[in-house]
């Protein structure tokens, strides 16, 4: 029953963090960038905010009584090298973690108690559990290199009127992402000490199914003799 409990928040937690690095590879808020002239009292240009958002797909720019613009990116070559491993990263990540989720999903469908299911429900978990980690740390890579990179840039601004870059919603939404898939993926790999024996199934081998039909068949077949034979 703790097992089966275990499985549960496993696959609820594999969930939550597949969800979550759907949701932040798609959002446009990984690198923000604030163009402001610092006048003394505060930072403003002609009394307007003025900011870009850049995501993997998309860049955006926010400005007070506009619109927000969305457009996707020109080329490549106006990509930075961090968020363009975030796209490879982050799209395998989104990929395996839907993986892990049906895998660990139908591993949790197997109720037969024979040994060949029950093999097969322990290696479905079991790869749940290593792709589940496996999209951890591919989360972690492009979030970490693109945390470090604004943290670098922004100790190194120098002048006083300048672009001030800081990290944006889906780098602080990444985190418990990569939480919720480690806890996921630790639960399916640890392996549950289930005892075959104290489950209410019992499994026997062909051989010894034939050979438990052969004495049963031998004890129910009628003692027939010969009169002749006996005398």
């Amino acid at each position: 029953m703790a097992c089966f409990l275990a499985h549960v928040v496993g696959i609820i937690c594999g969930l939550i963090g597949m969800i979550l690095t759907c949701v932040i590879t798609s959002m446009s808020q990984w690198r923000v960038s604030i163009l402001a002239e610092n006048n003394g009292v505060n930072n403003r240009i002609d009394g307007h905010w003025m900011s870009r958002w850049d995501g993997l797909w998309t860049t955006c720019i926010n400005q007070a009584r506009l619109p927000l613009q969305c457009t996707s990116y020109d080329s490549l070559g106006s990509i930075t090298s961090d968020l363009k491993a975030g796209r490879v990263l982050m799209s395998f990540a989104v990929v395996l973690s839907i993986i892990a989720f049906i895998s660990s999903f139908v591993g949790m469908l197997f109720t037969q108690c024979h040994g060949e299911n029950r093999q097969g429900k322990h290696c479905l978990l079991l790869t749940s559990g290593i792709l589940f980690n496996l999209c951890a740390v591919l989360v972690l890579i492009p979030v970490s290199w693109i945390t470090s990179n604004i943290v670098k840039e922004l100790y190194g601004t120098i002048c006083a009127g300048a672009l001030r870059i800081e990290a944006g919603e889906a780098l602080f939404l990444a985190w418990p992402t990569v939480v919720f898939l480690l806890i996921g993926g630790i639960i399916f790999c640890w392996h549950c000490p289930c005892n075959e024996r104290k489950e209410n199934c019992d499994y026997v081998p062909p051989q010894d199914q034939e050979m438990m039909y052969r004495v049963r068949q031998k004890e129910e077949t009628p003692c027939s003799y010969n009169k002749v034979q006996y005398i």
